[in-house]
């Protein structure tokens, strides 16, 4: 009989033993909002033996990360100090980081699990990485980190609706099956060999005949008089209207990217944005269009993280803004006429 008791009790302890868990994990209630705006964070925090916990630790709430940094160091902040906002049950504030055992012992008298918000502005536009809270605890004990969050922050003229953009999952690549296309290769290989002597035979009698090559004089287009053509092939299309909103953002900053290429002379569909304002720094580009420009570069780039659907009346904006950078920047021939 005692036996039994002795295996029951062990049962038990390998039980709590292996279920025992601690865990804290921080989940906005918004994953986009314009610069300045409140955003209430859950903190979730999981535990079984609130006596070994020592303090909750926000220290990297101080300064987070802006995962977009890359894509334009010119105009985006690496880092960012987020403000709270308002008192909240942590107890936490910009200037105190930490959350003292005291103030949680009573959440957990009846429960293993608490959630307690808290309210946070950020005033710099990217995507923000918001780690979960450290736990500090008596014994030393470490436990397993959770992904942090991820913040989308507008700038605060864009519009953007706040509750349309999510991260959506990576879909797994599609495996086709085998099909004629995947020989036609052979048979252009087969044709060619067939039909090279004759293309041979007539491209040699027809340069025997010519006595002089008559060149075509070619017709300069000016570099504005494209874009803007582009552009209005462009608005015709009516991308943004059957929503596709990434794939008339990526053509609209692609006709601007070739415009400043033959407008200024720059690489600019190899360049990021950063390497573009370096590069018109030494071109007769005037400094009062590069607010406009970075904005028409810039946007496609926070969009291309997510799956955004911007007002209507953004798409249109955009594309008005894109002309009239082109009528600004327009190179200017002047005529001269010979007065004798």
């Amino acid at each position: 009989m005692k036996k039994k008791i002795y295996y029951i009790l062990l049962l038990l302890l390998i039980g709590n033993v292996g279920f025992s868990q601690t865990s804290i994990s921080v989940t906005p209630r918004q994953d986009t909002v314009l610069i300045g705006d409140h955003l209430i964070v859950d903190i979730v925090l999981q535990t079984d033996d609130i006596n070994d916990i020592e303090s909750i630790d926000f220290t990297e709430w101080k300064s987070i990360t802006n995962l977009v940094y890359q894509q334009d160091t010119i105009n985006l902040e690496e880092t960012t100090d987020l403000s709270f906002i308002g008192e909240n049950e942590w107890g936490v504030t910009d200037s105190y980081f930490s959350t003292p055992v005291g103030t949680m012992e009573d959440w957990f008298k009846t429960t293993t699990r608490i959630s307690k918000p808290v309210t946070i502005s950020i005033y710099d536009y990217g995507f923000w990485s918001l780690p979960p809270p450290k736990i500090v605890t008596k014994s030393g004990k470490r436990y397993p980190q959770i992904e942090p969050a991820m913040v989308i922050v507008f700038p605060a003229d864009l519009g953007i609706s706040q509750d349309s953009i999510a991260l959506m999952p990576i879909k797994d690549i599609i495996e086709e099956g085998e099909s004629w296309e995947d020989y036609k290769i052979w048979f252009y290989i087969l044709g060619f060999i067939l039909l090279a002597p004759l293309l041979i035979k007539l491209l040699w009698g027809r340069k025997k005949e010519k006595e002089e090559e008559i060149v075509e004089e070619e017709i300069f287009i000016p570099a504005h008089e494209k874009a803007l053509t582009a552009l209005q092939a462009l608005k015709q299309k009516e991308l943004w209207q059957s929503g596709k909103i990434k794939e008339y953002q990526s053509e609209l900053t692609d006709i601007i990217r070739r415009y400043l290429e033959d407008r200024f002379e720059v690489n600019a569909l190899e360049m990021t944005s950063d390497e573009i304002s370096r590069a018109l720094r030494q071109k007769d580009f005037d400094t009062k269009h590069s607010s406009t420009l970075q904005r028409i570069l810039t946007i496609a780039d926070l969009v291309k993280f997510a799956k955004a659907t911007p007002p209507v009346d953004i798409n249109a904006q955009f594309m008005e803004e894109a002309e009239q950078f082109v009528n600004s920047t327009k190179k200017i021939e002047v005529e001269q006429s010979n007065d004798e």
